[in-house]
């Protein structure tokens, strides 16, 4: 059978070895990497797509790595000279922003580090990891977050015994790790990352009886000779060599960056971490290593992970119960319920309202009858719940949230201050961030914040809705990459300016977006430009007044086909992005504005079915990654507008 033990085997391969106590077939698994580091991270991960090969994996890996950097240039990196918002920031040398290269991929895990010399100081990764997180989380919300945690010098390494270069630094090899330890174990913990703890298993290896670096005594480099070199046996840093400098041979150390040995234990944490297998069960190894030392840095390998709680172990995933009575599961639930810190906002008519007459009411359902889609419609508008019954038909989970929407007619009056002034507005009162000067809102009573927490309680309240799928292991993000963002009018117009902000799976704009004098559709946008669908009526104010063409064209959705009249069109509207009908609605515009929305407005057939019921499932479920060809932008639409 081709999955008994091969024991006490070692395979002789060009340049490696395959020589584990055990060979066994896994299935084959892939992992997306983004690594953002230095030297460290390239001495790490040195061996890890060989332990992958090997191992039957595939790795596809992207180094964003500049030698010497801390967290504080890769910051500068991102966000200047302008901000990403824009899309721009510095290239690395392979010519991509970190902006670029975060949406390049659907990575699994992006990763960084502190300049080892800084490893021990906490305040040196703030404010640079977290804002490098936020960037991460907000352009590749379905990557898990980790840091690599870096290894403390060799004991015998000069810059222990030199005049320190900044007040603090570590003076002995412990210390070193023991600080760089605790810095690492706090910044993770303060933004909900895992570690992958190189570190640690670098200072068990040292640590060990048998097989820890012992310097040689004997040894004194200030008299040594050429080609004289110290015993090193067992160092898992790079240690003593001679260099050939001017026609003199110069001895040179360095105990700072890894050895083979140091490198290929680094490299089994890293792959026990992302592949969530048992390290001692790696079948590759450098054929010039000792097998013997070789599964000794396995098993270190093996304790340095069990031995750290924050230690990344595979994917994060949550079993999902097996819901034993399928059924339509309907929710209602003040906001204030779920946070009794929720505020009134009275000057902008965003209020909670009261126990006889509650404003904040939020509603949420899913269909456990229906073959699940895994993804969440948020829509930022009343609730529809026409529009909720269909979503849940399409196998789709559907909440509404209660958050400030009614300031239109209070901000940005008489006009706009400037060109994003109503998009700031807007973001703030999604996200919670504060955007605008004109909005002061706190976190909780954002859109998002108050949807994190919707779902927390629907996790409790509704276990066989499998609601935790939205949120990542910890609870403490939401899981756009899940979720449709959705709404009608003023909510679709938000919905669209927030996907700017935040990579989502899809956006689904109904009689949207507006906001004709502002120029924040032209932004960079977090979220793909193919992910975003807009549908109208020929009769709504918004259309005749070019306020949606100016819109979709400043969204660039003209790359992904023609505007289509769902009335005179088959149902797969050739894969654009931009739908329009003219279907009769009495000539009324008002009732035009509503009609693309399940309502009592919209069109019915001679048998009372509603006319636009394929093109809402087209919406809400066409394939992103289908659509039309491009077409030239249409050149009598307004694009110069004012309110």
């Amino acid at each position: 059978m081709q999955n008994h033990i091969i024991s006490k085997l070692c395979f002789l391969f060009i340049g490696f070895t395959i020589c584990d106590d055990a060979l066994t077939a896994n299935p084959e698994k892939t992992v997306r990497i983004l690594t953002i580091g230095n030297s460290f991270t390239d001495n790490a991960t040195e061996f890890l797509d060989e332990i992958a090969q090997a191992s039957g994996h595939k790795l596809v890996h992207k180094k964003l790595h500049i030698g010497g950097s801390a967290l504080e240039l890769h910051h500068k990196r991102a966000f200047l000279p302008n901000d990403p918002i824009l899309g721009s920031g510095t290239p690395y040398s392979n010519g991509e922003t970190l902006t670029e290269a975060l949406q390049s991929e659907d990575w699994d895990f992006i990763t960084m580090q502190q300049l080892s010399i800084k490893s021990h100081d906490l305040a040196t990764y703030q404010p640079y990891a977290a804002d490098l997180a936020d960037l991460i989380h907000r352009l590749a919300p379905q990557a898990e977050l980790v840091f690599h945690q870096t290894w403390a010098y060799r004991s015998d390494d000069p810059r222990f015994h030199k005049p320190k270069y900044e007040r603090g630094e570590p003076t002995n090899q412990e210390e070193m790790f023991r600080s760089l330890s605790l810095a690492y174990q706090t910044v993770a913990k303060q933004l909900y990352a895992k570690i992958i703890p190189v570190g640690h298993g670098f200072w068990l290896a040292d640590s060990d009886s048998n097989y820890g670096y012992q310097p040689d005594s004997g040894f004194d480099a200030a008299i040594a000779k050429p080609k004289e070199l110290p015993q090193q046996n067992h160092s898992l840093h790079v240690s003593y060599y001679w260099k050939s400098h001017n026609g003199q041979e110069e001895l040179r150390m360095d105990g700072h960056h890894a050895s083979q040995s140091g490198k290929y234990l680094a490299a089994c944490i890293w792959y026990a971490c992302l592949y969530g297998e048992d390290p001692e069960s790696i079948q590759y190894c450098p054929s010039s290593m000792d097998p013997k030392y070789a599964s000794f840095l396995r098993r270190i390998a093996n304790r340095a992970i069990s031995d750290h709680t924050q230690s990344l172990n595979g994917h994060s995933s949550t079993v999902t119960p097996e819901d034993t009575n399928p059924k339509l599961y309907r929710f209602q639930v003040r906001a204030s319920e779920i946070d009794p810190k929720t505020k009134d906002y009275p000057e902008i008519r965003f209020t909670r309202g009261t126990n006889s007459s509650p404003l904040d009411l939020q509603h949420a359902s899913i269909d456990t009858r229906v073959k699940p889609q895994g993804k969440l419609v948020l829509w930022l508008m009343g609730h529809n719940d026409e529009l909720f019954v269909r979503l849940n038909r399409y196998g789709l989970h559907a909440m509404d949230v209660h958050y400030a929407r009614a300031w239109f007619g209070t901000l940005c009056q008489p006009t706009p201050e400037n060109a994003f002034a109503r998009g700031d507005v807007r973001l703030e009162a999604a996200s919670g961030r504060d955007q605008s000067d004109e909005l002061n809102l706190e976190l909780r009573d954002g859109a998002a914040e108050r949807a994190r927490r919707f779902l927390i309680w629907l996790c409790e309240e509704n276990p066989e809705g499998n609601w935790h799928q939205f949120l990542t292991p910890d609870k403490d993000r939401i899981r756009w990459d899940k979720v449709i963002l959705s709404g009608a009018s003023h909510g679709s117009t938000t919905a669209a300016r927030f996907a700017k902000h935040q990579s989502v799976n899809r956006v689904v704009m109904l009689c949207g977006p507006r906001d004709q004098d502002q120029d924040w559709q032209s932004l960079y946008s977090a979220t793909p430009r193919n992910r975003y669908f807009g549908f109208t009526h020929v009769l709504d104010g918004g259309w005749t007044g070019d306020h949606y063409c100016r819109s979709w064209q400043l969204l660039g959705l003209h790359e992904f086909g023609p505007i289509i009249n769902v009335d005179q069109s088959p149902m797969d509207y050739s894969g654009t992005r931009r739908l329009i009908s003219n279907a009769d609605v009495g000539e009324d515009a008002k009732k035009a504005h509503s009609a693309v929305t399940p309502s009592k407005a919209s069109p019915k057939d001679s048998e009372g079915n509603f006319f636009y019921e394929p093109v809402w499932k087209y919406l809400f479920t066409q394939p992103i990654d289908v659509f039309g060809d491009p077409v030239t932008a249409e050149t009598n639409c307004d694009m110069e507008q004012e309110d």
